[in-house]
């Protein structure tokens, strides 16, 4: 890849600072047999910055156990129980016109160095977010666009006024809507820090200072490893049991093939997404492997469909005419049968099929009649194409002016779905007359491209509503869109449409049960569709699994205490209710 932009690179500076020496000769405090041992598999192919544990810099590789064992929430939303379970907190309240919310913290909690944790935390964590956005990525955002005003009533009391109604607040900051969160974090230790820079990570003062039942104990590129702390506020206060896994260890495979001789070994406890002939092919060598369903389609349903993205302030890729040229290129049964062997389905837009969702999207069925986002049509291609100007040149591609339209769609690596689906659709976009190649990046060197804008185009993921479409629509907000150069969030596709802006705003005071939400997410389509900022292409159904073989009670479809996202902010739950095999 490409230098990377000024927050990567203030943090690449700032990391030759640290130890390499330190780091490499990390080792754990104590011995731990593997039957004490949880092993998750790190789904990236390796951690990019393992001296790097600031949970909100957009480079910072988060599911290598920060996300999952390294902080706590305040909340976690369960989607098998639709409810937000307190943690961090034991309760909140809105008032009644939805434009102020106060939440009570749990008593007896504490940092890992025995500080009390107060509301003066989640005040000053903030209030740290709204002056840093939109450098600290989409949470920083959040913070600022909707905290007017914060404020401890007192240790355990938090009151937030917002800048208008917003009935989601609570789901979307702190209840873990879809894989991240935003952590609170420890003032005593980060008040006289720049956030911009601060790495948290020194093994010898015991950061990352966190709330968690864990504490790292050793980082490098391939293994991080957290050891349980047995003076957990969580045991002690009678909120939870101690968790029963001793050290929770991230590793990572590297490759399928590599994946699923660890899996067969039994050197992975978690398994991130292998194919069907792969999964199946180890089930038979393993049976202690399993996933949610014991047949197929076997995985359990992501609430974020894959899509191609664009930067459309680029050209030629500002004209929605061409977006949808390409969109008419895909062959979304071509990329289902091939890359995902058959176990998902075509996405009509950017939306799960979730019931929740689903009774806001299919009774616009007319519009995606009109907007035809399913349609595989190379004939609508070439109209579309010659209608602006441009001709097929000896290659086969589409020129004008001595010019292809040239898509380098940066792939991030360790998404393994999406790193099967990059040659289909290169290929596809090839077939359809478009120069379209594609390169796989590190999770920071993808993060940098799609941040700055210096990526034209690239796979991505639809991480939006999942009780109601209103975060999804509001990833295409305005607001999202930075100027060339400056962090891009939301989408980071930096569309632009006014009248979407405000048809999103009354979204967002709208609550979920209100019908009007219904006649607005019409309106939103009705402007979305025919602009088409991004082409959305299939369902994702993961097919991630679990080894019963070292822990058992991990959920599946008949033990569906929680949903088996082990690799989101909500691996906690999960952590705390595996229970040894033998």
């Amino acid at each position: 890849m490409r230098r990377l932009g000024s927050v990567r690179r203030g943090l690449t500076a700032m990391l030759t600072a640290v130890s390499v020496a330190v780091l490499a000769t990390a080792v754990a405090a104590k011995d731990v047999s593997r039957e004490n041992t949880l092993i998750f598999e790190n789904i990236s192919e390796r951690v990019t910055t393992p001296e790097n544990y600031n949970p909100f810099l957009p480079s910072t590789l988060l599911h290598a156990g920060l996300q999952q064992v390294g902080f706590e929430s305040l909340f976690y939303y369960n989607y098998e129980t639709t409810k937000i379970e307190p943690w961090q907190a034991e309760s909140y309240a809105f008032n009644d016109k939805f434009d102020e919310v106060t939440i009570k913290l749990r008593s007896g909690i504490t940092w890992s160095d025995g500080v009390p944790f107060t509301a003066k935390d989640v005040v000053y964590t903030m209030n740290m977010l709204k002056a840093n956005a939109p450098a600290l990525g989409n949470w920083s955002v959040n913070a600022k666009t909707w905290v007017k005003d914060i404020v401890a009533v007192d240790d355990q009391t938090v009151k937030i006024t917002l800048t208008s109604a917003n009935p989601r607040f609570i789901l979307d900051t702190f209840g873990v809507r879809i894989y991240g969160v935003t952590f609170i974090l420890p003032e005593h230790i980060w008040k006289d820090k720049d956030p911009m820079t601060f790495s948290n990570y020194d093994l010898s003062k015991g950061w990352p200072v966190s709330t968690s039942p864990y504490g790292l104990v050793a980082s490098n590129s391939t293994e991080v490893t957290w050891d349980r702390r047995d003076d957990w506020w969580g045991a002690k206060t009678g909120f939870k049991r101690l968790p029963k896994p001793e050290r929770v260890l991230f590793r990572t495979a590297g490759s399928e093939e590599r994946r699923a001789a660890m899996a067969v070994n039994n050197e992975l406890d978690t398994l991130w997404v292998m194919g069907r002939a792969n999964f199946e092919s180890v089930k038979a060598q393993n049976p202690d492997v399993a996933a949610w369903y014991k047949d197929p389609p076997y995985a359990y349903l992501d609430p974020c469909p894959r899509y191609l993205a664009f930067n459309t302030t680029l050209k030629p890729f500002d004209d929605p005419k061409l977006r949808w040229a390409m969109s008419y290129a895909m062959n979304r049964d071509a990329i289902v049968d091939i890359a995902w062997e058959g176990l998902t389905k075509p996405a009509k837009w950017m939306t799960a099929d979730y019931p929740a969702l689903t009774k806001f999207i299919d009774p616009n069925n007319d519009l995606f009649e009109k907007y035809p986002t399913l349609a595989f049509d190379t004939q609508k291609t070439a109209e579309i194409m010659e209608s602006e100007g441009y001709a097929k040149d000896g290659d086969g591609l589409w020129a004008k002016d001595g010019k292809h339209v040239s898509l380098d769609i940066v792939i991030r690596q360790g998404e393994a779905d999406q790193t099967k689906m990059a040659p289909v659709v290169t290929q596809l976009l090839r077939r359809g007359g478009f120069d379209a190649n594609f390169q796989l990046a590190d999770i920071a060197a993808y993060t940098d491209a799609l941040n700055s804008g210096r990526a034209n185009a690239w796979l991505d993921v639809s991480c939006g509503g999942v009780s109601d479409p209103y975060a999804t629509f509001d990833l295409y907000h305005s607001r999202h869109a930075a100027p060339m150069g400056q962090v891009a969030t939301g989408a980071r596709s930096r569309w632009k449409n006014a009248d979407f802006d405000k048809i999103v705003d009354e979204m967002a005071v709208t609550d979920s049960e209100d019908p009007k939400l219904q006649e607005l997410t019409r309106k939103g389509l009705e402007l979305w569709l025919p602009e088409l900022p991004a082409v959305p292409l299939v369902q994702a159904a993961l097919l991630a699994s679990v080894n019963n073989h070292y822990w058992k009670n991990w959920p599946d479809e008949k033990n569906n205490y929680y949903h088996p996202g082990w690799w989101w902010a909500s691996a906690l739950p999960l952590v705390v209710n595996v229970e040894p095999a033998k």
